[in-house]
Parts: C-alpha cells; sequence; structure tokens
C-alpha cells in the first residue's frame, strides 16, 4: 500500500485496550472500516513542568474543544531532566498531571533518553529508571488514569470501543538501541534488537487493520540537530542498530512513523530508505530549537524555534496532518500546515 495526497481521522482507547509487549493483537475482521474516525495528537518532548508545556498543554484542551481528540501520543522524554525515581516521585505530578489536568484523554506514552537517564540528564544508559514509568501505568494511587505505559514496547487498535480496528499504533522502544548502551544485561542492544523485532514481525503480520502507525522517542529521520538514526549528532554509526531494526522491520509496513528527541516540528516526505513511510518530528511540546539542516531529508513542512504539536485525523483511506504552532510568549496557537493523504 501507498501513501498519496489526501485526508485522515481517529478514536480513543483507555489502558485495557493496550497489549503489552508479549500481546498479540486480537484477530478482528478487516471490514467496515471506510466510515471510522480517529482524531489524536501527536506531542514530544514534554516533561518540564514549566511554562512552556503549560502553553502547549492549553492549545491542546483549545484545539480539542474544538475539533475533538480522542487521546495524545506522548512521544518520550516525559520527564525531565533525569526521570523518576519512583511510582510515588512527585514528577508524575508536576511534570504531567498537572499539566495536563483540564485535558480529558488518554496518553499512551512512550520512553525517551532523559528517561532513562545515570550519569547525567539524557544519556540514556538507565533503562531500569524509565521502568518506573512503565510501573506508574499499573499504580493504583496515582492521581488519573490518563498515563498509558502497559510496557515499554506495547500496542494498542482504534477505534477501541468497536471491533473492527482502524489502525493499530505501534509504541516501540528506541532508547536502548539509539543510546551507546547499558551495563544492564538485559538492555544488551543486539538480544535486546532481536526481541523487539521479533515482537514488531508478529504485528505487522498479525494486525487486520488498514493502517499502522508506529510511534517512539528517536526519529528515523530528522531535519533537527539530532539528525538521522545511524548517525545521531553527527556520530557516525550513532544509533545505527535502531536504523537497522527500522529499516528491517517497521519500514515500508507503518504508514507512518511518529517521534520526538529533536525539539521541532517536521512533516517529511517518504524516502527511498524508507519505501512507503511518512516521518513526522514532533518534540515541540515544552521546549523549542532550531532545525538544523533543512535540506538533510526533503520535507513537506518544517519549522524550528516553536513550541507546538501534531494534530492527525484519520478517516477511512485518508489522514490529515495539521502542524499547530504555539506562541513561546502569548501562547496563541495557530494551524500552520496541513496536509492530506490517501492510502491505497
Amino acid at each position: 500500500m501507498k501513501l498519496n495526497t489526501m485526508m485522515t481521522a481517529m478514536l480513543l482507547l483507555p489502558a485495557a485496550g493496550a497489549m503489552a509487549m508479549s500481546g498479540t493483537p486480537d484477530a478482528l475482521p478487516d471490514q467496515g472500516t471506510v466510515n471510522k474516525t480517529v482524531r489524536f495528537i501527536a506531542v514530544g518532548d514534554t516533561g518540564t513542568g514549566e511554562d512552556g508545556q503549560y502553553k502547549v498543554a492549553a492549545a491542546m484542551q483549545a484545539l480539542c474543544e474544538q475539533k475533538g481528540c480522542d487521546f495524545a501520543l506522548g512521544l518520550g522524554d516525559n520527564v525531565y531532566e533525569s526521570g523518576v525515581d519512583d511510582v510515588d516521585d512527585l514528577q508524575f505530578v508536576t511534570k504531567f498531571e498537572q499539566p495536563y489536568a483540564a485535558l480529558n484523554m488518554p496518553f499512551y506514552m512512550t520512553l525517551g533518553n532523559h528517561d532513562n537517564s545515570w550519569l547525567f540528564g539524557g544519556d540514556g544508559l538507565d533503562n531500569d529508571r524509565g521502568d518506573i514509568q512503565v510501573d506508574y501505568h499499573y499504580h493504583e494511587n496515582r492521581q488519573s488514569d490518563k498515563w498509558n505505559m502497559p510496557a515499554r514496547y506495547y500496542t494498542f487498535n482504534a477505534p477501541l470501543a468497536e471491533e473492527t480496528p482502524l489502525i493499530t499504533f505501534i509504541s516501540m522502544d528506541s532508547n536502548p538501541l539509539a543510546a551507546v548502551g547499558d551495563a544492564d544485561a538485559e538492555y544488551w542492544q543486539l538480544p535486546y534488537k532481536k526481541k523487539e523485532a521479533e515482537w514488531l514481525d508478529n504485528v505487522m503480520e498479525t494486525s487486520v487493520a488498514p493502517w499502522k502507525i508506529a510511534f517512539a522517542h528517536h526519529p528515523f529521520l530528522s531535519n533537527g540537530n539530532h539528525g538521522n538514526a545511524g548517525m545521531y549528532d553527527g556520530v557516525p554509526g550513532a544509533g545505527v542498530i535502531y536504523y537497522d531494526m527500522l529499516r528491517k522491520h517497521v519500514c515500508d509496513r507503518a504508514d507512518l512513523i511518529i517521534a520526538g528527541h529533536d525539539h521541532d516540528m517536521q512533516l517529511l516526505q517518504a524516502d527511498d530508505s524508507c519505501g512507503k513511510t511518512l516521518h513526522i518530528v514532533s518534540g515541540a511540546g515544552a521546549k523549542s530549537r532550531s532545525l538544523k539542516d533543512t535540506e538533510r531529508n526533503d520535507a513537506y513542512w518544517q519549522q524550528g524555534d516553536t513550541l507546538g504539536f501534531f494534530y492527525l485525523v484519520v478517516e477511512g483511506d485518508q489522514l490529515t496532518a495539521t502542524a499547530v504552532t504555539v506562541d513561546k510568549v502569548s501562547g496563541e496557537y495557530q494551524e500552520s500546515f496541513s496536509k492530506s493523504f490517501t492510502r491505497q
């Protein structure tokens, strides 16, 4: 199947609808998806608890009240600078629950390098710290049930309330493969890649949803500061194991890969290195940064030095991605760019 120009939409899924890394999606009949609509927000690099996060959250609330949102995808770096210490860490409240208190919808979260810090914030070297964010999904005393992360990688179908799925969402765990490494044998890169890749193959082969959307913290392609997988931060080989996993097990199978990591906004064209798959970078949920190389990858639209998020609608065979930018001073938001695609 291939993506061309037109439009989409989407629907909600509570924690019970998420399937953990050892699970297999239910085999559902592939029929009746033409009239289904799913609407969701993709926002990353959020967890500061500071003014920028609150401004973006307010813009998300306003847009959702106007257009409707079923859920949000949280694209990692959920708790700056170094993640949390336990499930009762106050940062879950100050950097997630409070900023999004007015948003009455689930957030499907994935892990970033700052969530797995060891020696310094963002080194990505202590994946045990990231496991605490999985544990928070099951924590009985959390302030709300918005936080959904049943495993380090997992999948869910949308819309949940109906028998036939329109979209299978695939939350990938990029950090153990994109960072330098981890002393814990559980997260050694080659065995971890093998396990996650086998799981990805199973998801792709058993999903009956016409759309497959993968999301993670680290991008496959990016014109931002960190750059493309396999050459992160200009270092040859940086993130190459993650690149290899995506190249062989996700590219040309998923219709779209959504990531954060770079604190900017990009809607990138499909590239020969990844087949039909489109790419979104949406890492401006609390911080902003300039684009590094606007010519590195072909883009439909890109913007740095702004806060913001993407609003996506999947409706039958059509997907529309809208970039919503948020003024860092006034908090005013605008729909800065929108493009539609048809799945054929």
